[in-house]
């Protein structure tokens, strides 16, 4: 009981659940003094920031892009000419273990390793973005490469795709290397909530077999813990919302420049 009255306390200190807390009084003080207006607006806001930060709401969001991704057997996959990987899982750091920080959605290359692992290719392609550290520009995927050549002293192929401008760019750096290779099938790892777009350029950028992986799944369609209401918000909600509300304005987007053509979207 007492651990439980504590972690509630820190919450109310965290800026999320410390907004929250301040637009709650505004709203009771607003009251006091008979300023209804002022009340509502103060009472709104923070409800919404409870909905978000503190009911199953945003992961409910974010487990429809995921969910239907759930129960893909990485063993019962066919065998293909490459992994590809799709960057996003890191960024350049200048003091961590091989310049790359990693972050939530790193289980993307613990599969793309697994793939690997059970025999799935012969080749890791890996892609991401870019960024200028210092005066020094440094490619996600490049240094990733560099990472796993001081690694392993045999085993896969490993292609940088350099430093790409997103999910399209990453397409036809493909497409370019499967009509060099003569590649006819790759295997897809990406974040499950980022699968649908992913595959969606994929197939309609590249004239390749496109099998999808789906992995870094963050709700309850995978975790076994599902999601439950508190009482005080916290930010993970709200970073669940910001992924479901990128990537539904990115698919109407990709769709809208014709990256994803009505084929590829059914």
């Amino acid at each position: 009981m007492l651990d439980h009255a504590l972690r509630g306390a820190l919450r109310l200190i965290e800026p999320v659940g410390f907004t929250w807390a301040c637009l709650v009084v505004l709203a009771l003080l607003c009251l006091r003094k008979r300023q209804p207006r002022l009340a509502a607006g103060a009472g709104l806001l923070a409800f919404f920031i409870w909905v978000i930060g503190a009911t199953p709401l945003s992961g409910s969001l974010l487990a429809s892009l995921e969910r239907p991704w759930v129960g893909v057997k990485r063993e019962a996959l066919p065998e293909a000419d490459a992994v590809i990987l799709l960057g996003g899982f890191s960024a350049p750091s200048r003091e961590e273990v091989g310049r790359l920080h990693f972050n939530q959605s790193a289980d993307r290359a613990v599969t793309a390793f697994e793939l690997l692992r059970l025999g799935k290719a012969k080749t890791l392609v890996v892609g991401g973005g870019a960024m200028v550290v210092g005066v020094e520009p440094l490619a996600e995927a490049d240094l990733f490469k560099d990472l796993l050549t001081k690694w392993q002293t045999g085993g896969p192929e490993v292609i940088s795709l350099g430093g790409c401008k997103h999910t399209r760019h990453e397409a036809e750096q493909v497409a370019r290397l499967a009509v060099e290779r003569g590649w006819k099938r790759v295997l897809l790892v990406t974040s499950a909530s980022h699968l649908r777009r992913a595959v969606g350029v994929f197939r309609t950028t590249t004239e390749l077999k496109v099998v999808p992986v789906p992995s870094a799944f963050l709700t309850s369609a995978s975790v076994i813990a599902g999601d439950s209401t508190d009482l005080v918000p916290r930010s993970a909600g709200f970073a669940k919302v910001e992924a479901w509300v990128h990537e539904v304005i990115g698919w109407w987007v990709y769709r809208w420049r014709g990256w994803i053509s009505d084929a590829a979207a059914n």
